[in-house]
């Protein structure tokens, strides 16, 4: 995304479900999945969240939801939608970023990325150059089949990595001696994480009064 390589973001779609985990007990399916996702798309746009329509139900949970529709803004345009649940018999994580020069699709289950190539959008110049000098040519006209991309690389179990990642943060806080936030340039940030409860807050609410609800930056 960051090479350019899909143009203009205009979608992202979270699929995030499975089967009910017993051991869930204080929150709904929205706090304890759905903040994955909105933190993702947070950090692909790397815009912040506008505003939220959501539907839920309850069904297995003894108080809270377990299943989540929502449609979501952001600044920059891009529109998400999240679909999670604790009612599917099958666990499934997946995300797709639609782009005018195709689509992204991630597997986060087997580690696999695919990009989808758009045919149609060839006129508009090899990812990452400047725009055409004539606007005719600039501008996508339509969507049609390409080639599959399907990358390589390195996979790695992601509780291991998530927890290396933390024993590496905690080595440059003593080894540096800055404070924590200094040192945090490859680590979520608190910020990250108040705006993602935030963000799953507000599709609690928007589920439970059916209104859009909207945030600030």
């Amino acid at each position: 995304l960051g090479a350019g390589m899909l143009g203009r973001v205009f979608q992202i779609r979270a699929r995030r479900v499975g089967p009910f985990p017993a051991r869930i007990r204080d929150v709904g399916v929205a706090v304890d999945l759905a903040t994955h996702d909105l933190d993702v798309m947070r950090y692909l746009t790397g815009s912040h969240l506008v505003r939220v329509y959501a539907e839920a139900r309850r069904e297995i949970h003894t108080s809270r939801e377990d299943l989540v529709s929502a449609l979501a803004r952001f600044a920059d345009d891009t529109v998400g939608l999240i679909e999670t649940n604790w009612l599917t018999p099958t666990k499934s994580r997946e995300l797709e970023v639609t782009g005018e020069r195709g689509a992204f699709k991630v597997d986060y289950l087997t580690q696999d990325l695919y990009f989808f190539e758009n045919a149609d959008a060839s006129s508009l110049g090899a990812p990452g150059t400047p725009a055409l000098s004539w606007p005719a040519m600039s501008v996508l006209r339509g969507v049609s089949e390409g080639a599959l991309t399907r990358f390589a690389f390195p996979k790695v179990e992601p509780l291991r990595a998530e927890l290396e990642g933390f024993l590496a943060h905690v080595a440059r806080v003593r080894d540096s001696g800055l404070g924590a936030a200094d040192a945090s340039v490859d680590v979520v940030s608190a910020e990250d994480g108040v705006a993602a409860l935030e963000a799953a807050l507000a599709i609690e609410e928007s589920a439970r009064t059916q209104r859009v609800v909207a945030l600030g930056a």
